[in-house]
């Protein structure tokens, strides 16, 4: 069985117990919430959000040139294949 990380996304202070191995899209709106996403793929950059704290890890690693280098070193992630190792905290990507 995986573990299951607290999500908390500081835009609404909504917290998810989602766990590892599921997309983050995914489990989150499946319990209430209504994050952005299009293609479920890490493509089209619907559902970049930013990590404060905590680590992920990609189910599927996105195309090279998706998110540019500055973003990914400033922890700006792909909400819709992406996947909780630790409790996060994230906030919208606009905020």
């Amino acid at each position: 069985m995986n573990k299951v990380h607290k999500v908390t996304f500081t835009n609404t202070g909504a917290s998810y117990n989602i766990e590892q191995g599921e997309s983050i899209v995914k489990s989150s709106n499946n319990q209430g919430a209504s994050l952005p996403f299009s293609c479920m793929q890490g493509m089209c950059t619907t559902c970049v959000a930013k990590i404060i704290d905590g680590d992920f890890k990609y189910i599927e690693e996105p195309e090279l040139g998706i998110l540019t280098e500055s973003e990914i070193k400033n922890n700006v992630v792909l909400l819709c294949v992406a996947t909780p190792i630790t409790d996060l905290t994230i906030s919208s990507y606009n905020e």
